[in-house]
């Protein structure tokens, strides 16, 4: 059996479509503007899930984050490519998907030099189920209350993702 390559959304600077690329070659350091998506999954208790990347990431491996990103695939549904990917890397089924900062894009570069460049949804969803992470994902995982983590990533940003801190700063305003 063999399978597709993942194919990442490039888009102009409108958000608008404009081609593809297999993901594997997308992230450089001219990395091309494209679609992505960020996920902040909460417990029934309130709590949210934060993960930190595997080791064997590209970008900022090891690092806490939020509880998963992704790539839309072509013609895919964003509800679809959360779904997809909180099961790929969490193991999880996701409900209560809502937007929480729809029009969140960013550019930020990795001390390796590679370039994330993108147009990139923030979602909440919600989970009863529990987390098996994929070790080529994420490292580990913790559900902390969201007021922790906002303490956390202001008082030491250098410790997660850049785009969690700048959907941090953004939720916080």
């Amino acid at each position: 059996m063999t399978t597709s390559p993942e194919l990442v959304v490039l888009v102009d600077e409108d958000g608008m479509p404009t081609g593809s690329v297999e993901k594997f070659a997308v992230h450089t350091t001219d990395t091309p503007l494209h679609l992505a998506f960020s996920c902040h999954v909460y417990n029934t208790e309130g709590q949210v899930l934060v993960t930190r990347r595997a080791l064997g990431k590209l970008t900022w491996p090891g690092v806490w984050t939020n509880s998963f990103c992704g790539h839309p695939a072509p013609g895919e549904s964003m509800d679809d490519a959360l779904a997809r990917r909180a099961a790929l890397e969490l193991g999880i089924a996701i409900a209560s998907i809502e937007p929480l900062l729809p029009d969140f894009r960013y550019r930020a570069v990795d001390a390796s030099g590679i370039v994330e460049n993108e147009i990139c949804p923030v979602f909440r969803a919600v989970t009863t189920d529990a987390v098996a992470g994929n070790p080529d994902e994420v490292a580990e995982w913790a559900w902390a209350d969201p007021a922790t983590v906002t303490n956390a990533v202001v008082a030491a940003p250098y410790a997660f993702s850049p785009w969690l801190v700048m959907q941090t700063a953004q939720l916080t305003a």
